[in-house]
């Protein structure tokens, strides 16, 4: 028997004074970023109406949520990375926003003891008299571990999508595993410090229809009223089977100086993925049977752990049970198939290079052309005329 939770409505904010701050923590791969977009694209629309969007530059919400989560990785990032939360609760403090809403999806691996002191502060931060709500997003358990699967592999991941087994939840660290995917052990953690009401789980639609998801998440957030345009497009940087595996394949080879996260952001998932590949295989992903099968296993523990809290739902539990996108898992892809990928991305980087150094020479003559002017300006100068009849006496 499926557990069929509460459905309460937000409450109204428009028209009220007290002060609310809403943390959007979540989870990856569950529509955030087309939420965001959303977001972004109507701050000034939103600020009429009384409502703050904080994080204008995403790298300092990263960093927040890296303070957040006590990440040992600030220790080598630069100083003013450590003061990434505080800023931004002073940020809040300072608004005078009838709403402050953040989000960012990697706040959701915070340890329930962590996320308690993120909503102490965010409470000083609005007063004795404010709010805080924190908005958890879902979706289909199944797809968002394929997506899952995905994202790791821009990271040099070498597992086939038919072995790969995410991190379980105990690993603390873990940015693309089940304790960040999973809403359920996501809300169980940041409700230590909050009534459950106070709680919203937001469920993507099936179907994916993304002016639908806006609608649950305005609601959420109590903005129905306010008039936003949810009518983005949503930024896909699927990769088609083959061209996954391809990927695959190159990280097999990768090792220094591709050996860091930075390094594997920017030329494995910002330049080969989401730049070359992602263009070059329409073809659908599947789900793997091995993935679906973990998937159903971990909707059970949602399901029960879901039971008998009172959180704010917008959308279903249903909408969360996994189901298997239609398509070639990429071990099914054929050699043929990811070689005709491979020799389209090797063409694609040649242009690429082509275009670079174009521009590097184009920017050497125009810097040559200035450094001539510059010389025979100086040559036709009163001064060195002068010079010049003095030496030739």
């Amino acid at each position: 028997m499926v557990y069929r939770p509460r459905v309460r409505s937000a409450q109204p904010v428009l028209g009220t004074t007290v002060r609310r701050v809403v943390l959007h923590v979540g989870t990856p791969k569950s529509g955030t970023t087309y939420l965001q977009r959303v977001l972004e694209a109507n701050r000034p629309v939103l600020a009429e109406h009384g409502v703050v969007v904080h994080g204008r530059e995403r790298v300092d919400l990263v960093h927040a949520a890296m303070v957040v989560r006590d990440d040992p990785r600030l220790e080598r990032l630069p100083a003013r990375a450590a003061t990434a939360w505080e800023r931004l609760c002073g940020q809040v403090r300072e608004s005078g926003a009838r709403v402050d809403v953040v989000s960012y999806e990697l706040f959701a691996g915070a340890t329930a003891e962590q996320a308690a002191r993120a909503i102490e502060d965010l409470q000083q931060a609005v007063g004795p008299d404010g709010v805080v709500e924190v908005v958890v997003t879902g979706r289909d358990l199944g797809r968002a571990l394929g997506s899952a699967w995905q994202e790791r592999l821009k990271f040099a991941l070498t597992a086939p999508a038919e072995e790969w087994t995410p991190p379980g939840e105990d690993v603390v660290r873990s940015e693309w595993g089940w304790r960040t995917l999973d809403p359920s052990g996501v809300a169980e953690r940041w409700s230590s410090g909050l009534d459950d009401a106070r709680i919203h789980v937001v469920t993507v639609p099936r179907g994916g229809a993304p002016e639908e998801l806006w609608r649950r998440f305005a609601a959420a957030l109590g903005l129905d009223d306010v008039p936003v345009d949810p009518g983005l497009d949503r930024a896909n940087q699927t990769l088609g089977p083959a061209a996954a595996e391809v990927l695959r394949r190159v990280n097999e080879q990768v090792g220094a100086p591709l050996d860091t996260n930075r390094e594997q952001a920017l030329w494995l998932r910002d330049l080969l993925a989401h730049e070359i590949l992602a263009g070059l295989d329409p073809t659908p992903f599947g789900t793997s049977p091995h993935l679906l099968d973990l998937a159903r296993g971990q909707f059970e523990i949602a399901t029960a752990r879901f039971e008998g809290r009172g959180y704010t739902w917008h959308g279903s539990l249903e909408e969360l049970a996994p189901t298997a996108a239609q398509g070639l898992t990429p071990g099914a892809t054929s050699v043929r198939d990811q070689l005709d990928v491979a020799v389209r991305a090797v063409y694609a980087l040649l242009l690429r290079v082509r275009d670079l150094e174009s521009a590097r020479t184009s920017a050497a003559r125009e810097a040559a052309a200035a450094r001539s002017e510059e010389h025979t300006s100086e040559l036709q100068s009163p001064m060195y005329l002068v010079c010049r009849l003095l030496l030739e006496k």
